[in-house]
């Protein structure tokens, strides 16, 4: 699964990454997002890319009002055509949810600790997401598998898409199409580390919480 994760990446580097439209976003850098909290998503418009702030967890419209359920903060990507929350958005509502890291945490006996996670040196990457709009603009990662470089942290990850892919899962393409050209995550250049249980609580929110620990 996929519970936290970084964007500190600067904005004008964030543009030049994902060509999206700038548009007056109010983008504050955070080491450590959140369940509810607001992150950054890009999706495609009149053939132009725009970047936008939804809340991160999808509300099934099933759910009655007054009802309190954790939200969906992840989606599996084997099931997505299955599951009836995921089904009647995944030919229309696919997105970008843009991060530079994550965070897991590893289970060693009694011990749980968060490992950070980046790929190719920290720069800047896409989750293949999806995104509703039914009760407030919100959104969900898709998981999967975990390659073998991460099968000791934790069996499932973000599907981390490749700039070839981001194109595709943008596209108004069938998701039965897609699927299959998703990228494989073997071999692809992940780096983790160990860090303090000072990321466990979402209100610390600076540079310490990547910093590595023995």
């Amino acid at each position: 699964m996929c519970g936290r994760f970084t964007l500190h990446t600067s904005i004008e580097d964030l543009v030049e990454r994902f060509l999206f439209l700038e548009q007056s976003l109010h983008y504050i850098p955070s080491y450590n997002i959140a369940p509810t909290q607001q992150v950054l998503t890009v999706r495609s418009r009149a053939d132009n890319r725009t970047a936008s702030f939804m809340r991160w967890g999808l509300v099934s419209p099933w759910q009655k009002q007054g009802q309190s359920r954790p939200p969906l903060i992840n989606a599996r990507l084997e099931t997505l055509a299955e599951k009836p929350t995921f089904r009647r958005l995944v030919n229309t509502n696919r997105c970008l949810i843009v991060a530079d890291g994550f965070y897991e945490w590893k289970q060693e006996g009694t011990l749980k600790y968060p490992v950070y996670i980046t790929l190719d040196g920290g720069r800047p990457f896409a989750f293949a997401g999806l995104w509703d709009d039914e009760a407030q603009p919100s959104c969900t990662i898709i998981t999967q598998d975990a390659s073998s470089a991460l099968q000791s942290v934790h069996h499932r990850m973000p599907v981390i898409l490749t700039p070839e892919s981001e194109e595709l899962w943008l596209s108004p393409s069938p998701f039965t199409d897609i699927q299959r050209k998703l990228p494989v995550q073997e071999g692809r250049p992940i780096q983790y580390h160990r860090v303090s249980t000072f990321v466990n609580s979402p209100k610390n929110n600076d540079s310490r919480c990547i910093l590595p620990s023995d």
